[in-house]
């Protein structure tokens, strides 16, 4: 029994300084990372004096969307396939870090509010668990199995080890700033996939899942307690969609009751862009041709937001 004791002690302690030495380890590497969408492009931006203005949001701001054209500094942390869930839980990261920029461009997708909900978004965010609550808070409410997973300190890098070894050896402090920005280059196959993406988005089931607008309504109190100027706004469509009145009302409904300045692209399309086939990689994301125009519209109509609304 003493032997067996000892041996037992011995694991423990050696499967202790293994997850904590192998932590140690990764933490450093990821912390050092400045390619790919992740880390890379938060840790890019922790490294910077917070910029004047911040996007955030999903692909089609990644796609859709130049920063340069919102001003000197305009910095994006828009990330592929990601919710609403993600967005407020990185905004409370910068919160965290004391990163916050004065002004906010949110882009808020319609789309996101016909689906079924995404919580699983959070797990993008989860070396940031133990570290920021409202983090640690939605991964808890995701999985009840969270506290015991992360009590591991190696969990927070699971399935990401590959990936943050190749980051890592692809960061090179000379390359240019690490933005949420990735254009796409106009292909013969667009306008073939921009009508099927069409047909999937008009095939969407009339289903409002409002569970988002918890999230949403939680972005707007950051800001709202951190004083900063936050302005909403949904990129344009190739064709507007058959659901996109009932969605577009139910986000309207909650941003007019919160005060919120909201550029709404789904009730005021840009016309040169409606049914140009030109200007589209598919039915929500713009090419190379067509973000200019996107991207010119919006710094216009923010402006005349901004002109209008003092800041807080």
């Amino acid at each position: 029994m003493k032997n067996f004791t000892i041996f037992f002690l011995l694991f423990m302690g050696g499967l202790f300084s293994l997850d904590r030495g192998g932590a140690w380890l990764l933490d450093n590497l990821y912390e050092r990372v400045r390619s790919g969408q992740r880390g890379g492009l938060v840790n890019t931006y922790l490294d910077l004096t917070p910029p004047p203005i911040v996007l955030m949001g999903d692909s089609r701001l990644v796609s859709n969307i130049c920063p340069d054209s919102l001003g000197p500094g305009t910095f994006s942390l828009g990330h592929h396939g990601t919710t609403q869930i993600f967005h407020t839980a990185l905004l409370s990261v910068l919160r965290q870090k004391q990163k916050l920029p004065r002004t906010i461009l949110l882009h808020v997708d319609l789309d996101e509010y016909l689906r079924p909900s995404y919580p699983e978004d959070i797990q993008y965010l989860k070396y940031y668990y133990g570290q920021d609550p409202l983090v640690t808070a939605y991964t808890n409410e995701w999985t009840w199995l969270a506290p015991l997973k992360f009590s591991f300190a190696l969990y927070r890098h699971n399935s990401n080890v590959a990936s943050l070894a190749k980051n890592y050896v692809s960061s090179n402090p000379d390359a240019p700033l690490n933005q949420g920005y990735e254009p796409e280059t106009p292909s013969p196959q667009d306008s073939v996939r921009t009508l099927y993406a069409l047909e999937k988005l008009n095939a969407e089931p009339p289903y409002l899942n409002r569970a988002h607008l918890r999230y949403l309504r939680e972005f707007i109190a950051i800001c709202k307690q951190e004083q900063m100027e936050l302005i909403c706004f949904t990129a344009t469509y190739y064709q507007q969609p058959r659901h996109l009145a009932a969605t577009s009302a139910l986000v309207d409904s909650v941003l007019r009751a919160e005060s919120i300045p909201y550029i709404n692209y789904a009730q005021q399309p840009i016309t040169e862009l409606s049914n140009n086939l030109r200007y589209w990689h598919d039915a929500t994301h713009l090419n190379a041709r067509g973000i200019p125009l996107h991207s010119q519209d919006l710094a216009r109509r923010v402006a005349e937001v901004r002109a209008r609304k003092p800041l807080l």
